[in-house]
């Protein structure tokens, strides 16, 4: 649900009513600053409220012609829930008139008063309600494409959003609507559609907001175009739009930031030829007076007076506590900040002061504080008076006191602290408080603390997961563990919650456009990988080298290889194991055993040694007498030699 839908001004601004997550409605006088009145519906925890409407008023002229300002005293206030109700709520009765149905399990969505006794609901089913209010009964009932917001243009027109922006006609003698016209609205869902107000006739001109979205647009309905004829930014997101009547076809016109600050806007909405954004006139933000660093007070909301000096009330505080202050543009044009009071803020009165009392503490008691305990045993007490009752020493008294005590390692803090804590940051939206206890990371913690939420809690922490996981910045791991934990224990209430589409469409899209990209991560991760291993290989590799230097000489002796070849050739047997196998076993056939055939061997070798010498001497004699044969040879030669010379 929307923020905005949740507070609205009387047709006055003399009343403002505001329904919180609590589901209590509010009705505040804007004037005095008082809060008149609490209402709670029984049905508010099966219930809650989703859009809060009041009903305007036709001021009746007295007898000058002037109108009578006194229009709050027959208002009602429509109230839009989830459940698919619609209660309708007197603040001056301080009762409610009627309830209608609009759907049993759709949820509605957005409230527009067509006028006093008419009512427009549109609800979850995408259908469109118009609302006897005297009977009670459905005059018209029909389907639209597809809607978030309404607004009621005149008797015949509506203008439905969701993203896109459908202009119906409203056709009663066949009880349904038909397209008139289309605009292309915004990227996201629309979260609220207002109508300008002119000084006579019809409204020719509305404006839109959505969610997540910086600007919103105003939309001539005479135009043939489907797009805007302005375009104002804010330059931070829109929590609701205020629009004041149009005089001599200026309108004045107001945003309401998520930091709590007013944007004034004024435009000629037929002037803006060459649709460029509309930049803003002034900037209201609210300081809180302190002494210490100085805090924002956010502003709620704001209504234009419509007065001869163009006033504006702002509400700006808590939900649970407002304050209203009335300004004129002018002072907003001049002055960009203003200091004042918190509305949070209690008064501190004084208190006198008496006398503290220090209790005996015996030496068999243990102290406990909120972080640790201390026992007697890892703590030392000192004696203190005559009944031998021990004193706990001043430096460990102020050790207990201490809040920041960081707790002991392996200690694991308990759940249900955890629990209090998150639901007191949900109710109080303390982004501090919450972030702290989102950034735990252990499972089983987290598994408890989610199961021991109460059912009214699930969708503030799912609402809030949301803007953790779609907002800009770095994203925990530890959120996606949270989510698991809700949807894991409170699955069961979920589905029973009528926009569950709407609570998880957010965490759908962020892991669709995750997975879309993951394959394409997965090649880059093993191609990254590949290069890395490659490289630190080749690193190695020269490491090594660089340990290791090639050899600048290798020197081989193959003598050895030469004489074991000619023993093997003399003996005609070689060295291979089936020769040896067979060897040895033909000795076991005859006989011999492995030492006889050692000697055999031994003998064999000596007798081929002997053999060898033997050559050798044939040899060496053999090539002795080719030398002698050869000189004589040469002798002869020479003989002959000398003959023929004579």
């Amino acid at each position: 649900m929307a923020r905005d839908k949740l507070v609205c001004f009387s047709p006055t601004g003399e009343k403002l009513a505001h329904s919180g997550l609590d589901g209590i409605l509010r009705i505040w006088n804007t004037v005095s600053g008082v809060l008149e009145h609490e209402y709670q519906p029984a049905e508010h925890l099966t219930a809650t409220t989703s859009c809060i409407r009041y009903s305007p008023h036709t001021p009746k002229k007295n007898n000058k012609g002037q109108k009578n300002e006194d229009t709050n005293k027959n208002s009602l206030i429509a109230m839009g829930t989830l459940a698919g109700t619609i209660i309708l709520y007197s603040p001056e009765k301080r009762e409610v008139i009627a309830t209608l149905e609009h759907g049993p399990t759709n949820a509605v969505l957005d409230i527009a008063w067509g006028g006093p006794k008419k009512l427009f609901s549109l609800g979850e089913d995408n259908i469109v309600v118009e609302w006897d209010i005297v009977s009670g009964k459905k005059i018209l009932a029909s389907p639209v494409s597809g809607g978030t917001s309404l607004c009621y243009i005149d008797k015949k027109t509506l203008v439905v959003g969701h993203r896109s922006l459908e202009v119906v006609s409203l056709l009663k003698n066949e009880s349904r609507v038909k397209v008139k016209k289309k605009f292309t609205g915004h990227m996201s869902l629309i979260t609220q559609l207002l109508s300008v107000c002119p000084e006579e006739g019809s409204p020719r001109y509305f404006l839109s907001s959505s969610e997540d979205d910086r600007y919103f647009y105003a939309w001539d309905l005479q135009k043939e175009d489907s797009e805007p004829v302005g375009s104002f930014m804010v330059n931070d997101t829109i929590l609701s739009v205020a629009a004041g009547e149009m005089k001599e076809s200026t309108v004045l016109m107001a945003a309401v930031t998520s930091r709590g600050v007013l944007v004034l806007f004024r435009q000629h909405l037929n002037g803006n030829v060459k649709r460029q954004a509309v930049k803003s006139i002034g900037k209201l933000k609210i300081t809180a007076k302190s002494k210490s660093k100085p805090s924002t007070i956010p502003i709620v909301s704001a209504f234009f007076c419509n007065d001869s000096t163009s006033h504006i009330t702002i509400a700006y505080g808590s939900s649970s506590v407002l304050k209203f202050e009335r300004l004129s543009v002018e002072e907003i044009l001049a002055q960009k900040e203003i200091v004042r009071e918190d509305p949070n803020k209690t008064s501190v009165t004084e208190t006198s002061l008496i006398k503290t009392v220090t209790p005996k503490v015996t030496k068999k008691a243990t102290i406990v504080s909120h972080y640790t305990s201390l026992s007697q045993s890892e703590n030392k007490r000192k004696l203190g008076d005559e009944d031998g009752a021990a004193a706990l020493p001043m430096e460990e008294r102020l050790n207990t006191l201490v809040l920041d005590t960081p707790t002991v390692q392996g200690e694991i803090p308990k759940a249900d602290n955890l629990t209090q804590l998150l639901l007191q940051g949900l109710h109080s939206k303390d982004k501090r408080l919450l972030s702290g206890v989102f950034d735990r990371r252990d499972q089983n913690l987290i598994n408890n603390t989610v199961r021991r939420l109460p059912v009214q809690a699930v969708v503030p922490l799912i609402e809030h997961l949301q803007t953790l996981v779609m907002g800009k910045g770095h994203k925990h791991f530890g959120y996606v563990t949270w989510i698991r934990a809700v949807l894991y224990y409170h699955m069961s209430h979920l589905s029973t919650v009528p926009n569950r589409m709407e609570l998880m469409r957010p965490f759908f899209s962020a892991s669709a456009s995750k997975l879309s990209t993951l394959i394409q991560v997965m090649q880059l991760h093993a191609r990254l990988d590949l290069m890395l291993n490659h490289v630190a290989t080749r690193h190695q590799e020269e490491k090594q080298a660089e340990i290791e230097p090639d050899a600048m000489l290798v020197y081989r002796d193959d003598s050895s290889d030469d004489d074991d070849n000619m023993l093997d050739n003399v003996l005609g047997v070689s060295e291979s194991e089936d020769q040896w196998d067979e060897m040895s076993d033909y000795g076991e056939v005859n006989g011999h055993s492995d030492a006889d055939s050692d000697m055999e061997a031994d003998d064999t070798v000596s007798a081929v040694k002997r053999k060898l010498e033997e050559e050798q001497v044939v040899l060496d004699s053999d090539s002795e007498e080719e030398d002698d044969s050869e000189e004589s040879e040469d002798e002869n030669e020479i003989e002959v030699d000398d003959s023929d010379d004579d």
